[in-house]
């Protein structure tokens, strides 16, 4: 095992920060080049802190566990045949359906208590709810390859996995919100 030193985290961090950036810069571009549409229900704006952060939380845990795993031996950069994979990936689909459901019964909440109708109210938590249940694969397979590929190239999974992998979610969660917008019809 290789040990840590500032100039390896620059060196492998940095370029990863920059890209970090550019999606980050056009996630909101996405929301502005959406914004009569969030003019007519603000409240969808309350939906994108939870949404990326929970993904990227997610999508981190997962990732350091990988890191962990992968640098203690105990996984390999292949999809198939792997007990340690297969149960953490397991753990975060089931993490991020309790969490993301009751994120939505909490949208539900505050919406009804803003006064807004019922019917209202649950678009708004069907609305988080699609968004967030099509974010929690892309966290899955994001994470993975990430950390697969990383480490199969060389890379420490610890210097660029979380990074990546909240820049993707900050990107399709937005995505998947404005997506979920269009299909509940918000």
């Amino acid at each position: 095992m290789t040990t840590y030193s500032a100039r390896r985290i620059v060196l492998e961090s940095y370029p990863v920060l920059l890209a970090c950036a550019i999606i980050g810069i056009f996630a909101g571009y996405m929301l502005n080049a959406q914004i009569e549409k969030i003019k007519e229900a603000p409240i969808i704006l309350l939906m994108i802190p939870p949404i990326n952060g929970i993904g990227g939380n997610i999508g981190s845990i997962l990732g350091a566990r990988l890191a962990s795993a992968l640098h203690m031996g105990t996984a390999e950069p292949k999809f198939k045949g792997q007990r340690v994979l297969s149960g953490n990936i397991s753990a975060s689909v089931f993490m991020s359906v309790g969490i993301f459901s009751f994120v939505s019964l909490v949208i539900f909440a505050i919406a009804y208590m803003l006064g807004m109708v019922f019917v209202s109210s649950v678009r708004f938590m069907l609305t988080f709810l699609i968004a967030s249940m099509m974010l929690v694969p892309v966290i899955v397979f994001a994470t993975v390859a990430s950390a697969f590929i990383s480490f199969a190239k060389g890379f420490d999974p610890d210097n660029v996995v979380i990074p990546i992998v909240t820049s993707i979610v900050d990107l399709l969660g937005v995505t998947c919100l404005l997506i979920a917008v269009k299909i509940v019809g918000v």
